[in-house]
Parts: structure tokens; C-alpha cells; sequence
């Protein structure tokens, strides 16, 4: 079979598969009470995520911390005459505290993203409550 020969056949299947979506019955809208359920998740969701923010800010929290108190053991070395021991450690300890600083900046962002969500899915839910109201 020829490139030429493939392509007619591929667009001739592409053009049948559309025809016979384009057949099919229509979707029916929503109802309201479906709306609603769907609100309902999207803020479930958001909560979820706030969740999860927090969980990240506390961990970011307690790595920051962490790395704070092993500069301070890489200081209390290098006073004692190991130096390489306490630069290695007062570099790990940088390295922490700066990863806990991006774990709580993502934790900030997921919680701003909950909180968003939350509002979606009340705006939807407020959305399923009027068309129930009007009977859909």
C-alpha cells in the first residue's frame, strides 16, 4: 500500500469516526442536584488542599529549624578546631533551611489554591440550588 493509498484510507476512517459521533444522541444539561454534587466536590477538594498546604508549611517549618541547628553545631566545630566537619555541616544546614523555605512557599501556594477552589465550589453549588429552584 502506497503513502498515498494510507492517507486516503486514514482520512476516509477519520471522516467516518466523526460522522458517527456526530450521530449520536445529545448530551442532556445537567440538573441542578448533579450541579450541586458537583460543588460539593470542588470544594472538597479545596479543603484537601489547604490541607496539604498546611502539612507543607509545617514541614517547611521544621526543616528550616533543623538546618538553623546544624549551622550552629557546623559553628560549635569549627570553634573546636574541625573545620572541614563543621563547614560541611553549617553547608547542609543552609541546604535545609533553604529547602525549607520552597516547601513552605508551595505550601502557601497549594493552601491559596484550596482556597480558591473552595470559593468554585460554592459559586457551583449557589449555581445547582437556582436551577433546582426554577425546576431543572
Amino acid at each position: 500500500m502506497s503513502n498515498t493509498q494510507k492517507r486516503v484510507a486514514l482520512i476516509l476512517a477519520v471522516g467516518l469516526i466523526g460522522a458517527s459521533l456526530m450521530a449520536q444522541a445529545p448530551v442532556p444539561p445537567p440538573t441542578g442536584q448533579q450541579v450541586e454534587r458537583h460543588g460539593e466536590r470542588i470544594e472538597r477538594r479545596g479543603e484537601r488542599q489547604e490541607r496539604r498546604g498546611e502539612r507543607n508549611d509545617r514541614q517547611g517549618e521544621r526543616k528550616q529549624r533543623q538546618g538553623a541547628r546544624m549551622e550552629r553545631k557546623g559553628a560549635a566545630l569549627q570553634a573546636q578546631g574541625k573545620v572541614a566537619e563543621g563547614q560541611a555541616l553549617q553547608q547542609a544546614g543552609e541546604r535545609r533551611e533553604k529547602v525549607g523555605e520552597a516547601q513552605e512557599r508551595k505550601g502557601e501556594r497549594q493552601e491559596r489554591r484550596g482556597e480558591r477552589k473552595e470559593r468554585r465550589g460554592s459559586r457551583v453549588e449557589r449555581r445547582g440550588e437556582r436551577m433546582q429552584a426554577q425546576g431543572k
